[in-house]
């Protein structure tokens, strides 16, 4: 198991500061999500066709027939795929950064539980699990069992369609703040969610994203304008999420130091 005090850093610049190797990864992740956004914006049909040119004299696809039809239309149809390339962009950076967010939010409760046993015992209870007995042959390190059903505990407590339903029960677990709920961050990000479940049913051949009384409509013919825009807007999603959520990893980590103090 990953030495617990790895994974806290305490910095006493301002007093009690503390923030985790969990917001550490998310920031790392989000950085290359930002990254690919950005990147993205600058290919645009010229490049699509000179990909194509360039993939379809190589050796290697020569045995992959399925392939030569895709980079026919590539070359004739430049303008219609690169609708699709943004497309899927889209899609990929909506799935990466709502992933990235429901890993950080278990990935800190399992720190937290880690670190103050007793909250482990609330999880236990909260959640009806019995430890089964089994374990204690199955598993020659007790450190191994908890983990086991910390793990599982996040798993239960981080369910629910949308964001907000979620970050809740996290709040409620850790016993934070209750205006963390009513940060503007959190619709914002419910309103990703939504696009997201869209996607992992395939519900719809195109995505419709609500921001207060503005609503944008990607689809396969998405062009280069609202791309850049779409990419504009998700950096400073990811920004201000960064924001909110570092100082949410460090009340949990504060809070879970005095709960700790108190047993």
């Amino acid at each position: 198991m990953t030495n617990i005090n790895q994974e806290v850093v305490n910095s006493e610049n301002e007093g009690f500061q503390i923030f985790s190797a969990c917001i550490a990864r998310l920031i790392s992740t989000y950085s290359g999500l930002k990254l690919q956004a950005i990147i993205n914006t600058q290919i645009d049909a010229i490049n699509c066709l000179e990909w194509g040119n360039k993939i379809y004299k190589e050796d290697y696809f020569i045995d992959i027939k399925s392939v030569y039809l895709i980079l026919t239309r590539l070359i004739k149809k430049p303008d219609f795929m690169i609708g699709h390339f943004y497309y899927n962009s889209i899609k990929s950076l909506i799935i990466d950064f709502t992933s990235t967010l429901e890993y950080f939010l278990k990935d800190n409760m399992r720190l937290n539980m880690k670190r103050n046993y007793a909250l482990l015992k609330k999880g236990l209870y909260d959640s009806k699990i019995s430890i089964k007995p089994i374990d204690i042959v199955e598993f020659d390190d007790i450190e191994l069992i908890r983990l086991k059903y910390i793990i599982e505990i996040s798993n239960i407590i981080c369910t629910g369609e949308l964001w907000s339903n979620k970050f809740k029960k996290y709040v409620k677990f850790l016993s934070l703040p209750n205006n963390l709920f009513d940060q503007d961050i959190n619709k914002k990000i419910d309103a990703i969610w939504k696009i997201r479940n869209d996607i992992a049913h395939a519900n719809a051949d195109k995505l419709s994203l609500n921001l207060g009384e503005t609503t944008y409509v990607y689809n396969s013919y998405t062009n280069v304008a609202q791309y850049t825009d779409f990419a504009l807007l998700f950096i400073k999603l990811v920004d201000d999420t960064i924001t909110f959520l570092t100082e949410v990893d460090k009340l949990s980590l504060k809070n879970g130091k005095l709960q700790m103090q108190s047993y």
